[in-house]
This record gives C-alpha cells, structure tokens and sequence, in this order.
C-alpha cells in the first residue's frame, strides 16, 4: 500500500471510521503500522498489552517497552492518541458518562501554539493542521479522583529523529513542548523519556510473561489455579520459583503449557513477589521488590515527581 496522499477527505474518513477512539479492545489508534510508514531509526511492532487483546501499535519498541511496564503496574493504554488542532473533549471523556461532565475541555493544538509562541504543523504540501498523536494515553483505574486518573506517555529522548514522520529535531522538542501545555491545560500528568529508566531484564521478564497476564474466565487453568493456592499460597516466597511448576505437573497433571500460564500469571501480578527487574533463577527462591517496584511505577504514574 503507498503513502496516502493527506487530503481533507482522506482525514475526514479517519474521523469517521473512529480512529484514535474507544476505550479497552475497542480502541483505535490514530496511527497503525503500515507498509508505507514502516522507520529506519525505529523497531517498529505490534503486539497485544494486557489486560487487552487486540493488536497495539508501536513506532518503536522503547514505546513497546514502556508500555509493558505501565500495563504491569495496571494502567491501561491508548497507544497513538491523537491531540486534535481544534478544541475537543477531555480525552477520558466517553470512558465513563457519570463523570463527562467534570472534566475539563480540551485545548486544541493550533490555539496552544498561538499561545506559546509555536508555528502550527501542517502536513507537508498542504494547509492542513498537522495532528499531532501522544505515544500513550493512559488510565490509571486505581486512582479514584477522575481528574487525576490519567497521564499522557511521551517516549521521545531528546537525542530522537523522528524522520519516519518527516520531524526535525528541533520540532521534536517543539512538540514536546506543545505536550506538556496540552496536558496542563487539562491537569493531566505528562511523563517523557525512554526505556533507559528501567532496566533491561524487567523488559525481558513482562515480555515473556505478558501471554499469561490474562487467562479466560473458562480456561481450566483457573479453577488449577485456585486449588493450587489455596493449597500452596503460603510457601511461594520459601520455595523455589520452580516449586509451582513441579507441583502442578506432579500433583495436578497439568501439561508443560498450563503449568507455565499458571507460573508467569503468579509473577506477572506479583502473587509471587519477584524482582522482575533482574534476571529470574528459577531454581532459587523469588527475590522480593516486584510488589514495591510496581507501587514506585504506580506513583510516578499519578505524578509524584519526588519518585522520579
């Protein structure tokens, strides 16, 4: 498929097929991967982020990265969430009606560019308003207070070009700075960075566990499960990493497959507190910190800097 010309028609039927909507499974991102938009500078992928199973699109995989890590510590994610240039609704807005009404109006881009002094985008060749998509919209549904239950994820080190979108480097920290005054007019919590905040084998250890995050209601693995803990619960932390493989083979006849949905399910929700940032020994007991590691992202998440 060629690169789409950008015609006010071709924007308009994005619109209307709901790109960059939704909520859960049912979101769309504004930006998809396509033959014609794949990047030179960027490992580019697509893969489902529990607890969702549809496909998320990322631009690279430092987007991919830190999207595993937010949805471990239980943040949901819109990936290419776009900013509109005209004024639009809060962008939780929709999520949940009884509360639409507290939410604040979003600025349109072009009005924040007035403001602060930055030419607008338009798309190359054209007068058309560029729109801009955050890497990651997120809800944080453990924070109660709907105006501070979501953040916007920008994955941009400053040293980044983005060329697959025809940005210059010193647009790129123009537009983050057009971000952080879209979300303060909203009283969102803006983050950017990349994944060198974190360390390599916690990437490794969500990935290899993100199959297992989420088991069917009807999948047998369930009710193994719950005997299994009811049982076992209290010697996780004393036994081995291991310990639940063995047992759900050699008590339970469970298959090879079960039993290690049955074991990465228990250390991607930290049911066994494994410090998931340094590689995992499965024949020695579970190192602690993965249940304090998760709070300190959940944190800095709500936007207490003083975790940073």
């Amino acid at each position: 498929m060629p690169r789409p010309k950008i015609k006010w028609e071709y924007l308009a039927k994005k619109i209307t097929d709901k790109d960059g909507t939704g909520f859960g499974n049912d979101y769309r991102p504004w930006i998809t991967l396509e033959r014609w938009n794949t990047s030179k500078v960027s490992t580019q992928c697509t893969k489902s982020i529990p607890p969702f199973s549809r496909a998320s699109h990322f631009l690279s995989l430092n987007e991919y990265n830190l999207a595993l890590v937010f949805a471990w510590a239980g943040a949901e994610i819109r990936e290419q969430f776009p900013i509109w240039p005209w004024d639009h609704p809060h962008p939780e807005c929709g999520r949940n009606i009884a509360v639409d009404r507290f939410l604040p109006h979003a600025m349109g881009t072009n009005n924040i560019c007035e403001v602060i002094g930055i030419t607008p985008g338009v798309y190359p060749g054209t007068n058309i308003p560029f729109i801009w998509s955050m890497d990651m919209c997120l809800h944080l549904p453990w924070v109660k207070d709907p105006l501070k239950s979501s953040a916007m994820i920008s994955v941009k080190p400053v040293s980044q070009v983005r060329t697959d979108q025809g940005i210059s480097l010193s647009r790129v920290n123009e537009k983050l700075e057009i971000e952080r005054n879209y979300c303060k007019v909203i009283g969102m919590h803006y983050i950017w960075g990349d994944d060198d905040a974190f360390p390599k084998a916690l990437f490794a250890n969500l990935d290899n566990c993100r199959g297992s995050a989420v088991i069917p209601v009807h999948h047998p693995a369930n009710r193994i499960m719950q005997s299994f803990l009811d049982k076992h619960s209290h010697k996780l932390q004393d036994e081995a990493i291991e310990f639940t493989l063995l047992v759900l083979q050699q008590d339970y006849n469970c298959d090879l497959t079960t039993s290690v949905l049955i074991q990465n399910h228990l250390l991607w929700h930290q049911i066994i507190d494994a410090n998931l940032a340094e590689t995992l020994i499965y024949k020695r007991k579970p190192k602690v910190g993965g249940r304090e590691l998760r709070a300190k992202i959940r944190r800095i998440l709500e936007g207490h800097s003083s975790e940073q």
